[in-house]
């Protein structure tokens, strides 16, 4: 390959690895696992809150809606059956000593409304039923700050999912609204683990709030990504994720999908055993909310996006597609390049 060739290709594919990597800093620590989840009612964990009584984990769809809470062992300390049921739990948070499960699951998204299901310590539960502004979405991610408001993130192939919120704190009332307000790409990564190999460091399938509201925990099969939060509404979480993140690596899940804060900072994560048979666990990585700076640097909007002003420019793609793309031009140019050099020597030789 000539110098100039290589040095036109190399520098955009550089730039794309530097733009595409999380915020650098301390390192995390490694998980550490607390207990495995032996019980097989704990076979499809998606959700998870810290409560005083200790974590609480929900399953997804097919089961029944019901929220277990865990000895120090990870067995099944006590239950509380919600009293309504839901069609894909997907994600749990706590919020002034109130559950929320966020029923907000549709793989074939074909769903006219979700819902959140508001359970407190003491009382039935209150469902609250939402809309999506542009057609149905999957998602498994609810982050739920202090001024009530949710934020959602859908799980969309490509490595860019959709953050919606609400105006208004929803009630039973009526359903209420969400509103499209940005978008969140996967920032890259190499975490092995999860059901879909190299897939599924792409997709969010959980979040959470740190104690204090600062930190907002969006996950993939692989990783957690933090984000810095600056106060409690949900314009305060959306602008957070507009930063650049810092990424925690949570590897060897079989998946994946649940992720919490203890009040010391202390990232919890937890998932389902998969379908290879295994047993999933809960595990935890110390300090991981300490990581994380108070004041965000707002990114650029993506092309395309609400905030950007931009009409949409085409399907999202994922960073690390982009990148194996621009590797394999890479691999092309080169050969084209010694092809071509292969023949100017041949042909001198004739000569």
């Amino acid at each position: 390959m000539t110098r100039g060739l290589g040095v036109l290709v190399v520098l955009p594919v550089l730039a794309m690895l530097v733009a595409a990597g999380p915020v650098a800093g301390a390192a995390p620590e490694a998980p550490v696992t607390r207990c495995a989840l032996r019980d097989r009612t704990l076979d499809e964990v998606s959700g998870l809150a810290v409560t005083p009584s200790g974590p609480a984990v929900v399953n997804d769809s097919g089961n029944a809606t019901v929220v277990y809470t865990l000895a120090p062992n990870c067995s099944v300390a006590s239950t509380r059956q919600v009293g309504v049921t839901g069609r894909d739990v997907e994600d749990l948070a706590r919020s002034d000593g109130t559950l929320w499960l966020a029923d907000i699951g549709d793989n074939d998204r074909r769903r006219s409304n979700i819902a959140l299901i508001r359970l407190p310590v003491r009382g039935g539960p209150t469902v609250l039923r939402l809309t999506y502004p542009d057609g149905s979405h999957d998602a498994e991610t609810l982050l739920l700050p202090a001024d009530g408001r949710p934020v959602i993130v859908t799980k969309d192939l490509g490595g860019r999912s959709g953050i919606y919120a609400t105006d208004v704190p929803p009630t039973a009332a009526a359903t209420t609204p969400l509103h499209r307000v940005g978008e969140l790409d996967v920032p890259l990564s190499s975490t092995e683990g999860g059901p879909l190999g190299p897939f599924g460091r792409g997709l969010f399938t959980g979040g959470a709030l740190s104690a204090d509201g600062r930190v907002a925990a969006v996950r993939t099969y692989t990783d957690a990504w933090l984000y810095p939060v600056t106060g409690g509404t949900a314009d305060d979480v959306v602008a957070g994720l507009r930063a650049a993140p810092v990424g925690v690596p949570l590897p060897g899940e079989p998946q994946g999908e649940a992720v919490a804060f203890t009040a010391d900072g202390t990232l919890l994560s937890a998932g389902e055993a998969g379908d290879s048979g295994g047993t999933a666990s809960l595990r935890a990585v110390p300090g991981a909310a300490g990581l994380v700076g108070r004041a965000p640097q707002t990114a650029t909007p993506a092309p395309g996006s609400p905030e950007s002003g931009d009409p949409p420019s085409g399907p999202p793609v994922v960073v690390a597609e982009v990148v194996v793309g621009a590797v394999v031009v890479l691999g092309v140019l080169g050969g084209v390049a010694l092809a071509v050099r292969a023949r100017r020597r041949s042909g001198r030789s004739r000569r």
